[in-house]
């Protein structure tokens, strides 16, 4: 006889079926009655949990933004300069996103639905990236370092360059298959960015 999940039990479970639907169909490409089927459930059992679709998909997206690496290692064990530190932040970031493929999907998925949830999960998931970037980048211009720049268009230049490397690292697998692996591929992305923001490449 099959047992009866508890409440909590069941709705982390929902949560877990319908993040692969969302992360192949994304919001609007997936039913109510495709995720109760996929659940196991009824409709009216979803609904228990969730008052709707779209509640469903923010709790799924809230879920996985909530999913906050940590930094502190990587400020405080190497270089201290703003590439070195920016790098080693971003294989943490990286490997922290493509332990997950389907949170790389869903936010794939998210940016062509383009909406509300969206903008919560990209605030959320970038931040720490995002906020360091911004607050160096002030700091040498202020410091006659660097010349003036769109800081906020350098951050959402740096973000679509990661994205790349986690679609093709997570995506692609390319790391499974013993293909060039994250520390590889943020040092591409890295020097681009560098080149970018007219600073002295990293030589490794």
């Amino acid at each position: 006889m099959k047992l009866k999940l508890k409440a909590g039990q069941r709705r982390a479970e929902i949560m877990e079926q319908s993040k692969g639907l969302f992360a192949r169909l994304g919001l609007h490409g997936v039913s109510v009655n495709e995720i109760a089927e996929a659940c196991k459930v009824s409709p009216a059992v979803l609904y228990q949990h969730f008052r709707s679709k779209e509640a469903l998909y923010e709790e799924v997206i809230n879920d996985l933004a909530c999913e906050r690496e940590d930094y502190v290692d990587a400020v405080l064990s190497g270089p201290s300069d703003f590439a070195n530190v920016l790098y080693r932040m971003t294989v943490i970031f990286v490997k922290g996103r493509i332990r997950d493929a389907d949170s790389v999907r869903i936010e794939l998925r998210s940016l062509i639905d383009s909406n509300e949830i969206q903008e919560k999960f990209f605030s959320n998931h970038w931040k720490g990236l995002a906020e360091y970037i911004e607050l160096s980048l002030q700091e040498m211009k202020e410091a006659g370092t660097i010349e003036s720049i769109d800081s906020r268009l350098a951050v959402l230049s740096y973000i679509a360059l990661v994205r790349q490397v986690m679609i093709t690292l997570s995506l692609d697998e390319q790391e499974k298959n013993g293909g060039p692996g994250v520390e590889y591929y943020v040092k591409g992305v890295l020097n681009i960015f560098l080149r970018g923001i007219e600073l002295p490449a990293l030589d490794w």
